[in-house]
C-alpha cells in the first residue's frame, strides 16, 4: 500500500487532471440533469449514408453552411481524432462523441507531448487518459498503483462544481468538439469565405473560412447560437487573451463536416485544435461506470490534504 505521502501526491495529481480535461477541449455543459442512458446511443445509418444533395447553384457559404448544420446535427453522432497546440505544447485524442443529448462520449488524451504526461503515467500506466462524458459530468479512468490507492475503483467522477472550480467557472469545453457548434460558430463570424475544393482525409472536401472577433459577439446572436453560448465564447477567449480566432470548416458532398480548426494566439503562445469527424452515426456508450466502481473528485480533494498532513 502507498505511503501517506505518495497518497497526497496521487490524489493531487488526479485532482489537477480536471483541469486539464477541461482546459484542453471536449466538457459538455453538465447542468443539473438525470442519469445518462444505460445503453449506447443508437447509430443513425441513414444520416452516414451518402445522399444525393449537392451544394445548391447560387447560394451563399452562410446560407450553405446553415444546410449543413442541419444535415451534421440530424447525424447525431461521429468518431473524432484531434490535435489540440498551445506554444510547444502538443496533445491528441481520439474516440467518438453524441450530440443528440447534449454532448457526451468516450474520448482518450495522449499527453505524451504535454508537461503533464508523465503525472498521468502515474495514474493510468501511460501518458495518455480515458474520459467518459455523460450528462452528469466527466469520468477518468485509472489504472496501476491508483486503483489500489482508491480502494479497487478504477473511475473518478467529476461533476459540473468541481469542473467549474477547476477551469474558474467554465464547463463547456467538451461540446467545442460538437461539429454541429463549430459550423454554427463559423457563421457568426458574419464573413464566412469559401477557399475551394480541398481533399481531406481521402475525401473531397469544400474548405471554408472566417475570423471572429470579441467584437463580432454583439453581432452572432440569432445565428444559431443562444446569448448565453456567445457569452461562454467570449469568457473563453478573454480569459486566455484571445482577441480573435479563425474558423476552418471542410464539408463533404453530403454536407458532413469532415474537418474543423480552430486557431488563435493566447498568453501561452499560438494554440490550434484540429478535429477530424468520420463515421457519422456511428454506436457511442454514453452510460456512466457503475456507481461501486466510482470515487467522487471531492474525495480527492480530503485525501490529498489527509495525505499531506500525516
Amino acid at each position: 500500500m502507498a505511503g501517506t505521502r505518495n497518497t497526497a501526491a496521487v490524489a493531487v495529481v488526479i485532482a489537477a487532471l480536471a483541469l486539464t480535461a477541461t482546459a484542453c477541449d471536449n466538457n459538455d455543459d453538465k447542468k443539473a440533469a438525470p442519469a445518462a442512458p444505460t445503453t449506447a446511443a443508437p447509430a443513425t445509418p441513414s444520416a452516414a449514408a451518402p445522399t444525393t444533395d449537392a451544394k445548391p447553384a447560387k447560394v451563399s457559404p452562410a446560407v450553405f453552411l446553415e444546410q449543413v448544420t442541419q444535415k451534421t446535427s440530424a447525424a447525431n453522432s461521429a468518431k473524432v481524432d484531434e490535435t489540440i497546440t498551445i506554444g510547444e505544447i502538443a496533445m491528441k485524442g481520439s474516440g467518438a462523441i453524441h450530440w443528440g443529448d447534449g454532448i457526451q462520449g468516450d474520448l482518450t488524451m495522449d499527453f505524451s507531448g504535454s508537461p503533464v504526461g508523465k503525472g498521468i503515467a502515474l495514474l493510468t500506466g501511460s501518458e495518455s487518459a480515458p474520459y467518459r462524458f455523460t450528462k452528469d459530468g466527466m469520468y477518468l479512468r485509472i489504472g496501476g498503483d491508483a486503483v489500489e490507492l482508491l480502494d479497487g475503483k478504477h473511475w473518478v467522477h467529476y461533476s459540473a462544481a468541481d469542473q467549474a472550480k477547476a477551469t474558474g467557472g467554465s464547463t463547456d469545453q467538451f461540446k467545442d468538439a460538437d461539429p454541429v457548434e463549430g459550423v454554427r460558430l463559423l457563421i457568426a463570424t458574419g464573413k464566412v469565405t469559401e477557399a475551394g475544393e480541398e481533399t481531406v482525409a481521402g475525401k473531397a472536401t469544400t474548405h471554408y473560412f472566417g475570423e471572429l472577433s470579441i467584437d463580432d459577439m454583439a453581432k452572432a446572436s440569432g445565428k444559431g447560437l443562444t446569448p448565453e453560448k456567445l457569452d461562454q465564447i467570449k469568457q473563453k477567449l478573454t480569459t486566455a487573451g484571445i482577441t480573435k480566432e479563425r474558423i476552418d470548416v471542410w464539408v463533404d458532398a453530403d454536407q458532413l463536416v469532415v474537418k474543423r480548426t480552430e486557431t488563435g494566439d493566447t498568453k501561452a503562445g499560438m494554440f490550434k485544435t484540429s478535429v477530424l469527424y468520420s463515421d457519422y452515426g456511428t454506436p457511442v456508450n454514453v452510460a456512466p461506470p457503475a456507481a461501486s466502481d466510482v470515487v467522487e473528485a471531492s474525495a480527492l480533494a480530503k485525501l490529498g490534504k489527509s495525505g499531506s498532513s500525516s
